[in-house]
């Protein structure tokens, strides 16, 4: 399925989705674990969206810059690896310092994009969500300054970035149905472009979609929704402070306690919504 993208593809057919009895009945046949809040009365599957952070930024986006850095690094000047990364992370700054950038990867080196093993494609790493969107626009003007049209597989890679990061303004735009068509539109074309460039790396792992490339597919493919409406920044810029002073007051062997510590003041300082009873 993760490879589906295109119009036919089969999640998009009508009739293909579940409903709530018939996704826990398949979760309890096949032995699948069942989330406890489908205990709350009410819970239903389409009440679910897809976090933009989590299959964007850390997904597909972290992916793409990943295997791009990959392919183009031997185009960059130095004599090794470790040289030719040092004059990617030039570009990388000089191209923050251009632009302003305030989410910055600190210490870029060759472990940042290194394949975990030879069967793994490899995935920009240890930064932040923010720090990879802020990259993408980077990637592509990396893909633009040393990719050659003449390549067929270099002018995928230019074309791929330009799509991803379409999708990324597409979130800016105010009239709805507009941003539904670009992100539906660009969406699509990256995954496309991406799974050709899997195919044309020949070896089974460069680009190789996972399964969050269909989640992100999903995510554009909803009218109305806006995804940075719900995105999980907050809640992870509120994770952050919680987790530095946890370790402040005893990191894990105080966990317990300082939960329910970070619980009684958040509740202080934010209106908590109750149950309303309606009378019929």
């Amino acid at each position: 399925m993760v490879h589906e993208a295109g119009d036919d593809a089969d999640w998009r057919q009508p009739g293909s989705r579940l409903s709530t009895a018939d996704f826990l009945k398949r979760q309890w046949e096949t032995g699948r674990r069942i989330s406890p809040i489908f205990n709350v009365f009410g819970v239903e599957i389409y009440l679910f969206r897809v976090d933009w952070l989590h299959s964007v930024d850390q997904g597909v986006g972290a992916d793409l810059a990943g295997n791009v850095f990959e392919v183009l690094l031997p185009k960059l000047p130095g004599g090794n690896k470790a040289e030719k990364t040092m004059a990617l992370n030039d570009k990388l700054q000089g191209f923050y310092e251009r632009k302003g950038t305030l989410d910055r990867i600190k210490d870029f080196n060759v472990n940042s994009f290194k394949r975990a093993s030879a069967t793994q494609p490899a995935k920009l790493k240890g930064c932040s969500a923010a720090c990879v969107r802020a990259i993408i626009p980077f990637v592509q003007e990396l893909a633009d300054e040393l990719c050659d049209d003449e390549v067929p597989k270099e002018k995928a890679i230019k074309s791929a970035c330009k799509h991803l990061q379409f999708c990324y303004q597409a979130l800016a735009k105010s009239s709805a149905a507009c941003r539904d068509e670009a992100l539906y539109s660009s969406s699509q074309a990256f995954a496309l472009q991406f799974q050709a460039l899997h195919l044309a790396a020949g070896d089974g792992v460069q680009f190789r979609s996972k399964p969050k490339m269909h989640i992100f597919l999903e995510l554009c493919s909803q009218p109305g929704v806006v995804p940075n409406g719900f995105w999980c920044y907050r809640d992870e810029d509120f994770g952050g402070p919680i987790s530095r002073q946890s370790k402040m007051k005893g990191s894990w062997k105080n966990l317990t306690a300082y939960s329910g510590h970070a619980f009684d003041m958040f509740f202080m300082k934010n209106q908590i919504p109750g149950i309303v009873e309606v009378t019929v």
